[in-house]
């Protein structure tokens, strides 16, 4: 205890405190977690860093210092707590009570500890990453309000999709078949993907399988093919793309006049019978299609599509037919 109370008079100004290798036992802990709760926004108030490693620590004194941790107003700028190598293992109290404490903490970002219970070992790992996502937002806004904020350089696949929005480099064909670096952006990515074509007057071939593409990427693609008067073949098969996503991409074929080849088959989904139902009627005004392919299972949904794909058929046969005429 004497030892406990000459830490806290010096306590304000202790930004990391060290205590491994000193054969500190649990009754240590207690003293101190029971002197700290008495003052809590007083005692310690700068502390970011603990060091308990390789003592005598087991059990009522991690439940102790937990106590502390789980405080709202005590050791609000800890951010790293070390027990690893102690010459006891950890009672499950002990374990349960850290986890629980962590898990209310909104600042701690390392908690090197071993934990044998794989349920409180994933509370803890949870935690410290949310805290940690929460610290990164925090920095971020600070940045942006102090003006010191540093956007983030674009990689090399956003930077081909900024490149198609702007029209720049006159690039004809798509074609990323299980591209590592597209699996790898932010939904927020992939669904600008789909709408850099809404702008493009030079892609005519689109080929992007296998690249996890959801609904959120067509229905901007959808949008973007309906104001698209020069993409001829697309082929988005392979993807992540449901009954909501196929009904947009329909609906954006229906206010198309040059895509002749376009591919949805092998979705991750099935389509639901209503989905399916509303196609025929979403491409109906459909003039340029000649070849499609779409996973239905109703026949009559088949006949329909197929009916439209032959009308447009007719009206090219007939079309080359009067140029040859004359």
């Amino acid at each position: 205890r004497i030892f406990v109370n000459q830490l806290l008079l010096t306590g304000n100004e202790i930004t990391q405190l060290d205590l491994s290798s000193c054969l500190l036992p649990d009754r240590f802990l207690q003293v101190l977690a029971e002197e700290v709760l008495k003052t809590p926004a007083n005692s310690f108030p700068r502390l970011q860093l603990l060091n308990l490693e390789s003592n005598v620590l087991q059990g009522p004194g991690i439940e102790a210092l937990s106590e502390v941790i789980a405080n709202k107003t005590a050791w609000q700028y800890l951010q790293a707590i070390l027990l690893e190598n102690q010459k006891h293992i950890m009672s499950s109290e002990a374990e349960k009570a850290l986890a629980d404490a962590v898990s209310r903490s909104a600042s701690i970002v390392v908690c090197s500890v071993s934990i044998r219970c794989p349920f409180h070992r994933k509370d803890i790992n949870d935690a410290l990453l949310c805290n940690m996502d929460q610290l990164r937002l925090a920095r971020r806004n600070h940045q942006a309000k102090e003006g010191t904020l540093k956007e983030r350089k674009r990689n090399e696949i956003e930077l081909y999709f900024d490149n198609i929005a702007d029209n720049k480099l006159n690039i004809t064909e798509v074609k990323l078949i299980g591209e590592q670096k597209f699996l790898s952006l932010e939904n927020e990515e992939k669904t600008r993907s789909g709408n850099s074509f809404a702008t493009n007057t030079s892609v005519r071939i689109i080929k992007m399988e296998l690249l996890g593409l959801d609904n959120s990427f067509a229905e901007a693609f959808g949008e973007a093919i309906a104001k698209n008067n020069t993409i001829e073949k697309v082929n988005i098969d392979s993807n992540a793309i449901t009954g909501v996503g196929v009904k947009a991409l329909f609906a954006g074929l229906g206010k198309n006049s040059s895509i002749e080849d376009f591919q949805v088959r092998h979705q991750h989904r099935v389509m639901s019978t209503l989905d399916e139902e509303s196609l025929p009627e979403l491409l109906e005004s459909n003039t340029s299609i000649l070849k499609l392919g779409v996973d239905v299972r109703s026949q009559l949904v088949k006949m329909r599509l197929d009916k439209i794909i032959n009308a447009n058929r007719d009206r090219l046969r007939k079309l080359r037919l009067d140029a040859i005429l004359g």
